[in-house]
């Protein structure tokens, strides 16, 4: 593959669609985070190829994650976890100068009684990851506190 930056396009060599045997009809699927080239047209085993394709991309992916974060026997790192985003609002948000959709964060008073909600100074906590991945990583044994602790930091893997 090549980044063409006369026209800022992605030029896929003809060697490359060669060896993935996609023919001479491709169709481009564009996703978050995610470009794949696949065969327009394909049998029942041409998707079952493809998905055991994509499969071992996945798993590759997740021991990724999984060796970044180390595994998580009960770790005290996860007991505390807030899988819920907070919420207020626009009416509120508006009062206190804060844009609608802001990442929020909330600290209690060590004194008790007051808890104080403001602009989280990240992007990205444990809350943005869908439940349904959050089961896998779950059930894949990854520690979701070191995970909680990666995408806070907005850390490089």
């Amino acid at each position: 593959m090549k980044n063409t930056k006369q026209n800022n396009g992605l030029l896929v060599e003809n060697e490359i669609i060669e060896k993935a045997e996609l023919g001479d009809n491709v169709k481009l699927v564009a996703t978050d985070h995610l470009i794949v080239l696949t065969k327009a047209k394909m049998t029942a085993m041409d998707v079952v190829k493809t998905i055991d394709s994509m499969s071992t991309l996945l798993y590759s992916l997740i021991d990724g994650l999984a060796e970044c974060c180390g595994e998580c026997d009960g770790c005290d790192h996860c007991d505390d976890l807030d899988f819920e985003p907070i919420h207020l609002p626009d009416e509120v948000l508006e009062i206190a100068s804060i844009p609608s959709g802001t990442k929020l964060a909330a600290f209690v008073e060590e004194d008790g009684g007051v808890v104080h909600i403001e602009p989280a100074e990240y992007d990205y906590d444990i809350s943005d990851v869908p439940p349904h991945l959050l089961a896998t990583f779950s059930d894949y044994g990854i520690c979701l506190g070191e995970l909680d602790a990666l995408l806070i930091e907005n850390e490089v893997l």
